[in-house]
């Protein structure tokens, strides 16, 4: 009998619809992170980027990496919805997520939150894929000064 119950509720949990776990390689990279000043872009748009879904504590996370730089966006949630969420520093809801680049150069590694801004979430049912726009904008103390950079980006994720 507690065998009977417990290959029942497997079944159930595999067919759980949810968002896939999965690595992808892009061809060219769809985040975008600009200095104010000089209009720099960090990411080369031109070089090809991974894409990774998964999950951290149930809770989904989405990475876009391209060498030795990363830009991750923490979903406080198991599964998209389409909605649009704010993007804060210390997120305390499910209308709210986190956004964080970091990179490393040699031993160092660093990485900055994104301090304000928006995360749009939509499905495509015609390619039943979940297409999410970045727009924010990361502020950077160093010393004396603060330097901005605009972040943008269009991902597609199933």
């Amino acid at each position: 009998m507690r065998s009977f119950i417990l290959s029942l509720f497997m079944v159930f949990t595999v067919s759980a619809y949810a968002q896939e776990e999965r690595d992808t390689l892009l061809k060219r990279c769809p985040i975008f992170i600009l200095d104010t000043v000089t209009n720099n872009n960090f990411f080369i748009e031109a070089r090809p980027a991974t894409l990774k879904v998964y999950r951290v504590k149930g809770d989904l996370t989405v990475v876009v990496e391209q060498r030795e730089q990363m830009f991750t966006l923490f979903f406080g949630i198991k599964k998209l919805k389409s909605t649009k969420y704010k993007i804060s520093t210390t997120p305390n809801g499910k209308s709210e997520i986190g956004a964080k680049y970091s990179f490393h150069a040699g031993d160092q590694v660093s990485y900055v939150n994104v301090s304000s801004g928006f995360v749009e979430v939509l499905f495509d049912k015609e390619k039943e894929v979940w297409l999410i726009k970045v727009n924010g904008l990361i502020a950077n103390y160093v010393e004396r000064t603060i330097s901005y950079y605009k972040v943008k980006g269009d991902l597609a994720i199933k």
